[in-house]
C-alpha cells in the first residue's frame, strides 16, 4: 500500500515538473519590411466597411458626438496622450504573432489629434476623444473612406488594452498597446 503511494507521488511530481518546464518563449524573428506593411494594412482593414454610404452615416454620427464632447468637456488626459503607443498584439478573430507589430505605433496629442504609422513613416492621422469616466476612446480618421472606431480602454501603467464596442461594429477586435518613447518614430 505504501509503495503504491510513493509511485503515485513520483508520477505526479514527474508530470508536474514536465508541464512546468515546457514554458518556452518563441524566438523573436526579424520581419521583412513587406510583413510590417501587411500588418499596417491589417490595422487599416479594421477601419474599412463594404458599404460606403454606411461609412458616411457612421462618420457623421461620430463627428457629431466628437464635437459635442470637445465643446462640453475639452479635457485631455495624460493617461492616453503621454508618449507613443506601440501595438503589441491584435486579435480580430485570429491572434497576431509575438513581434508581428514591432514598429507600428499610434501617437495621441493633447490637441485631440492622433497620428499613426510604422517606424519613421506616418501612415495617417485623425481626431479623438477619451471619455475618462466611461473609459471610452472615440477615433475618427482623417481619411473619409475609413469608418470611425470606439474602444473601451483598460489602462495599467504603460500598457493599454483596447476592446472594440458594438457602436461602429468593432466588438470582435481587441488589441494591446505598450507605451514607448518618441524614438520609435525615428
Amino acid at each position: 500500500m505504501k509503495l503504491r503511494n510513493y509511485y503515485l507521488i513520483a508520477i505526479s511530481g514527474l508530470i508536474l515538473g514536465v508541464s512546468c518546464n515546457s514554458d518556452s518563449k518563441p524566438a523573436k524573428t526579424n520581419q521583412p519590411e513587406s510583413s510590417v506593411s501587411a500588418n499596417q494594412d491589417r490595422l487599416k482593414g479594421l477601419k474599412k466597411e463594404e458599404d460606403t454610404g454606411n461609412i458616411a452615416a457612421m462618420r457623421a454620427q461620430a463627428l457629431s458626438i466628437l464635437n459635442y464632447r470637445l465643446k462640453n468637456n475639452p479635457e485631455s488626459y495624460a493617461i492616453v496622450e503621454a508618449g507613443v503607443w506601440e501595438y503589441q498584439f491584435v486579435f480580430d478573430g485570429k491572434m497576431s504573432e509575438p513581434g508581428e507589430y514591432d514598429g507600428v505605433w499610434i501617437d495621441f496629442k493633447a490637441d485631440f489629434t492622433y497620428e499613426y504609422g510604422e517606424n519613421s513613416t506616418v501612415k495617417g492621422s485623425g481626431r479623438y476623444n477619451y471619455h475618462f469616466e466611461r473609459g471610452e476612446l472615440l477615433m475618427i480618421d482623417n481619411d473619409n473612406s475609413m469608418k470611425p472606431q470606439e474602444w473601451q480602454c483598460k489602462n495599467a501603467g504603460d500598457a493599454m488594452v483596447l476592446i472594440g464596442t458594438h457602436t461602429y461594429q468593432d466588438n470582435s477586435i481587441q488589441m494591446k498597446l505598450v507605451r514607448d518613447d518618441e524614438s520609435i518614430r525615428q
